[in-house]
């Protein structure tokens, strides 16, 4: 089925804008909106992973095992995460009032990041986490939808790598917030809060990070809603999910190789962020402190000058006339990365172990706006929140809930000892690579079809 869609500058159904969107596409305005949305997926990325430097105290505290760790850095947050973005995605595709949805969103994550430092127990960290991943699911789906809006498709993949360096940003914040609270509170022996009682160090951190989502809040709230672009003439207004899923279906081979690399590529980069802290402290007898600031600045160096040069790349290939742009940037970037990643915890020095970390990571954040991008250009706008929701249903349980609970399977049931975390990563890569150049492979030729015709 061939589907129509409508462009910038012609006729869009009646209900498609609203007298908000007019006028604040271009601009300055834009750019503001996308600067919101990336400051908020900032500081989910840092709700989310601050956990990744606690591991220990948090094990120690909990008696806790690696893989009971893993469900809470992996399983716990994707569970609900998955399964609300799918309604999420539908109501994005569906209202007028599109950031009001992360306005809640925002303050229900914080809210529950909160809570995950009044909990003394496995059930009650576990069930918190699972509320933070229910309130950020409302992020992405919502921030894809509007950026797709507010940017044509030659900009649209710089757009995008501006809102997704938040989260190599944000998790390198967690890791330096998170590694200097840690150290502060450690130093003070816990906090004892007026009425609310006595605090592990652990638990101030979680409490700590919570407390700027009100502020996220409120910027969300001066988000206004733009005119919706590139709108399908055969699809309704009101699209259903039924119609997302049946659009994916229809067109199985090229949704089916995209969406199956963004969910193995997010397997390998989400197990090996939440558990390279753990091992640099582990093999090399690192501190919390000096792991927060060494990999912290990886992840917020080279995180960010991948993904904004991947973005970049992007859009001077499709100037140069390659419609195929966004996806060949994730070839490339997943093809050079594969040797750094796998040989990083095999180093003998942790100076070698971060310099090959360092490395992987500035080439494979290339790939982490584009890939997004890419499933945008393909999907008319009625089904972008929905597509989008679907994709992240993947991509997060199989990228967070397994990529943090293969790695510690393969340490506590494979090896059967803690020490050998370095290899565990190690194998993980030199699996998943393959399999995810395999797949873009297939999906390329797939892609390029879809948005040239």
């Amino acid at each position: 089925m061939v589907t129509a869609v409508v462009s910038e500058g012609q006729a869009q159904p009646q209900g498609a804008g609203d007298a908000a969107g007019a006028g604040v596409k271009g601009g300055f305005y834009r750019w503001l909106v996308v600067a919101i949305l990336f400051a908020g997926y900032c500081f989910s990325a840092i709700d989310a992973r601050v956990l990744t430097l606690m591991v220990e105290p948090i094990q120690r505290d909990l008696n806790l095992s690696d893989f009971e760790i893993s469900l809470l850095q992996g399983f716990a947050f994707s569970l609900l995460y998955s399964i609300a973005a799918l309604p999420i995605g539908r109501f994005v595709d569906r209202t007028k009032r599109r950031a009001t949805l992360i306005v809640w969103g925002v303050i229900f994550w914080s809210a529950m990041t909160a809570a995950c430092g009044f909990t003394s127990s496995f059930i009650g960290l576990f069930l918190a986490r699972v509320g933070v991943g229910v309130g950020e699911a409302t992020l992405s789906p919502t921030a894809y939808s509007l950026i797709s809006d507010y940017f044509e498709r030659r900009r649209r993949a710089l757009a995008i790598s501006f809102y997704a360096i938040g989260y190599p940003i944000g998790g390198g914040l967690a890791l330096l917030i998170g590694g200097w609270l840690l150290v502060r509170f450690t130093k003070m022996g816990g906090v004892t809060l007026p009425l609310l009682g006595s605090f592990e160090p652990w638990q101030m951190v979680f409490l700590c990070v919570a407390a700027p989502g009100l502020i996220i809040a409120a910027l969300m709230m001066t988000i206004r809603e733009p005119a919706r672009q590139e709108v399908a003439a055969n699809l309704s207004a009101q699209s259903s999910l039924r119609e997302g899923f049946a659009y994916i279906s229809e067109r199985w081979a090229l949704f089916g190789s995209l969406i199956g690399s963004l969910a193995l590529i997010a397997l390998l980069a989400i197990g090996t962020a939440l558990w390279f802290p753990t091992f640099l402290i582990r093999s090399y007898g690192m501190s919390p402190a000096e792991v927060g600031m060494s990999y912290g600045m990886v992840m917020l160096v080279c995180g960010t000058t991948g993904t904004l040069a991947g973005g970049w790349f992007a859009g001077r290939l499709m100037q140069n006339g390659r419609a195929d742009a966004n996806m060949r940037v994730v070839l490339i970037a997943t093809l050079l990365k594969g040797v750094p990643l796998i040989i990083a915890p095999l180093m003998p020095t942790a100076f070698w172990s971060l310099v090959m970390m360092a490395i992987g990571t500035l080439i494979g954040q290339a790939s982490q706006g584009v890939m997004l991008t890419a499933i945008q250009d393909v999907t008319p706008n009625q089904l972008r929140g929905q597509v989008t929701a679907i994709s992240l249903l993947f991509v997060n349980l199989v990228g967070m809930g397994l990529g943090a609970s293969v790695i510690a399977a393969i340490t506590d049931f494979g090896f059967g000892d803690q020490a050998a975390l370095g290899y565990s990563i190690a194998i993980a890569g030199a699996v998943a690579l393959p399999l995810i150049i395999g797949l873009l492979l297939v999906a390329l030729p797939h892609y390029r079809r879809a948005v040239e015709g």
